[in-house]
């Protein structure tokens, strides 16, 4: 059963009205997990073979790099393909490390990930997500793409002193970030992971598996090795875990806007938490144990600095 829900605040200096259940909010990485899922599904059916290599599936991505070569599915959901996490000057695209030596926080290897499940499907990933996840489930406010319905009640991002930030509306589908949806729709998304629903049980729990430990420091992205394992926090096929207590956890951080998730599988007690603020995730250390009891290591780990 739902919660409460709470929202406060106003939607930004565009529109003075409070935020409310229908507000859209950017997920940015909260759309990671939602394509997991759908990842989860194809392989099922047995349209994606997680351990394939990309390259075998849709060619190329990486170029002038053969260790790139070994990149899998498996590799990009537990964020251990070696490949950046944005890439930039001081980080190209190029493998690190062999994939799945460590972890390393890597958003860049979704493009390669979504155009291996649009080759195997024969879909874009916006249908694919939409068909699987948002129609089903009744999102009636998400999207991979940014739909002129929104128009009419987003919230518009705001940088650490208060700078609006101009509004991103994504035209094609991005795998890693481009979600705009509500908090109301993501928790409707989140009961469905805590329920099982739509992947078999072994899948299922092939989704929480801690399959790499998480890096300390203070980046979740660690191309060189240069921290320690995390004994308290893993990663499995799409979420980061705390397996201690069997909690799920991701965060989302655009310009403007930061997002936060976190559940419990036993208790089935969950906080979606979206702010359009660059300081929206101050408050976390205060809401979560309120919410989902226990102690968190997510909560340290994430560090306030780095959202």
């Amino acid at each position: 059963m739902k919660g409460p829900e709470y929202y406060f605040g106003i939607r930004g200096g565009h529109d003075r009205s409070l935020v409310d259940a229908q507000t859209v909010f950017e997920a940015a990485s909260l759309t990671k997990p939602v394509v997991s899922f759908v990842a989860l599904q194809l392989a099922e059916e047995g349209l994606l073979d997680l351990r394939q290599s990309l390259f075998d599936i849709c060619g190329e991505y990486v170029p002038n790099d053969l260790r790139s070569r070994q990149i899998s599915a498996f590799h990009v959901l537990t964020h251990t393909s070696g490949l950046p996490n944005i890439v930039r000057d001081k980080a190209p695209l190029r493998t690190y490390f062999n994939p799945g030596e460590r972890f390393s926080y890597g958003s860049s290897a979704f493009a390669w990930l979504q155009r291996a499940m649009e080759t195997v499907s024969g879909c874009s990933l916006e249908m694919l997500v939409r068909e699987r996840v948002f129609e089903p489930l009744g999102m009636r406010h998400s999207s991979l793409e940014w739909q002129e319905r929104f128009s009419a009640n987003y919230a518009q991002g705001h940088e650490w002193e208060g700078q609006p930030v101009p509004k991103c509306r994504v035209k094609a589908a991005q795998a890693s970030w481009s979600l705009p949806t509500t908090a109301s729709d993501y928790l409707e998304f989140v009961q469905h992971v805590l329920a099982g629903r739509a992947l078999t049980s072994a899948s299922y729990d092939q989704w929480f598996l801690p399959y790499v430990q998480a890096r300390q420091g203070d980046d979740a992205e660690d191309l060189y090795g240069e921290n320690p394992p995390d004994l308290r926090v893993a990663w499995g096929l799409g979420w980061g875990l705390e397996p201690v207590q069997d909690c799920f956890f991701h965060w989302g951080n655009s310009p403007g806007f930061r997002a936060f998730i976190l559940a419990d599988r036993t208790t089935r007690d969950a906080v979606v938490w979206f702010a359009n603020s660059a300081r929206g995730m101050r408050l976390i250390h205060t809401v979560v144990p309120e919410v989902v009891a226990g102690d968190h290591p997510a909560i340290q780990w994430l560090r306030i600095g780095r959202l």
